[in-house]
């Protein structure tokens, strides 16, 4: 690493960690507000208040670090030009190409920071922060709500319904199993529970009807043994939100689907996303440092409102291509990183004409 590199690097860090701070803060806001309003219904003390906004913040925080690394691209490259640095720079033989590869490969372990916090740091605060939440709040979890997948086993289609996930995971409650052979229902089966002991599960206290041609069977059963191939963490993945699921739940919920013949779809577009969006940082350079060439006399303000500007038509840009995939009108991959690929060639583009 030369003088060189050091220097710029030295000014980006600076505005890159006040940004990450800004950036934190401005994104906090709403958080505070929902826990100054559970505050004051549970009357919760200012430290407890204060220990479930710190749980947040590895989320705030990494969804930043793109974000904070624009700004410190635009505003140093924005002082290195209203200073004549540039020019200097140029002036001694140094492409520009050359002055923006330090920041360029700085953007590399971000990138990869956000991806790595994503799957290990942020899940285990999200976690800590419900929990937290809960006990708290005094009061009992929020109910996990219904629970509903299919599975396909040669001809067989069971499609499983459950009223409720008991707290700890194991057991289903008030479970309806629908059975098809084709188009045709072969077989229904109603049970009060459903539990997962010794790596199956066992239905108890339910009646299973079997539909033939001749009329419709009725058993009565204590235990059963049922047949579904779930395990419970991937029958509670179901209730989670694809845009929460980390790359690792993800592949291991689309293998569930894969096997149950259900779309997988929205789930491989945001598996692309968990990958694309921490690595946003790496266009953002590409189109920041050209932009900042340009002149201004407005200092900061402008560079703060530009980072502010790109930002709003990324995300503009970003939730119109998940909507496509996830519709299944644009490939996921394509989804996830189509804005990534516009904001580079544009801010390749134009450092190619600024060099």
């Amino acid at each position: 690493m030369t003088i060189l590199d050091r220097y710029i690097l030295k000014q980006v860090a600076g505005i890159f960690l006040f940004g990450i701070g800004l950036f934190t803060v401005l994104l906090s806001v709403n958080d505070v507000f929902y826990l100054a309003r559970i505050a004051v219904r549970e009357h919760l003390a200012l430290w407890a208040v204060g220990r479930l906004l710190l749980f947040r913040v590895p989320n705030l925080t990494v969804f930043s670090l793109p974000v904070a690394l624009l700004l410190g691209a635009l505003l140093t490259f924005g002082r290195l030009s209203d200073h004549n640095e540039v020019v200097a720079m140029r002036t001694g033989g140094i492409s520009l190409i050359r002055v923006a590869l330090p920041v360029l490969l700085a953007a590399l372990p971000i990138a990869l920071a956000g991806i790595v916090a994503g799957e290990w740091t942020i899940p285990l605060a999200e976690d800590r922060f419900q929990e937290e939440l809960v006990r708290l709040g005094r009061r009992a979890p929020v109910p996990s709500g219904y629970i509903l997948f299919r599975e396909s086993e040669g001809a067989l289609t069971s499609v499983y319904y459950a009223r409720e996930r008991e707290e700890a995971g194991r057991c289903l409650v008030g479970v309806v199993v629908d059975q098809f052979e084709g188009e045709h229902l072969v077989r229904v089966v109603r049970a009060q529970r459903a539990c997962f002991t010794a790596g199956a599960w066992t239905f108890e206290e339910g009646t299973v009807y079997q539909f033939l041609p001749q009329g419709t069977v009725e058993a009565q059963f204590r235990r059963l043994r049922a047949g579904i191939r779930r395990t419970p963490e991937q029958i509670g993945i179901q209730r989670k939100d694809p845009s929460q699921m980390t790359v690792r739940e993800l592949r291991d919920y689309m293998s569930v689907l894969r096997r149950g013949g259900e779309s997988i779809i929205e789930y491989a577009v945001w598996l692309q996303a968990r990958l694309a969006i921490p690595s946003s940082g790496i266009p953002f350079v590409l189109l920041a440092i050209p932009l900042g060439l340009r002149p201004h006399r407005s200092g900061s303000s402008v560079g703060l409102g530009m980072a502010l500007l790109i930002l709003t038509l990324y995300y503009l840009l970003s939730n119109s291509t998940l909507a496509l995939g996830q519709n299944g009108r644009m490939p996921a991959f394509l989804a996830a990183w189509a804005p990534n690929f516009v904001t580079g060639l544009i801010g390749a583009y134009l450092l190619w004409r600024a060099r």
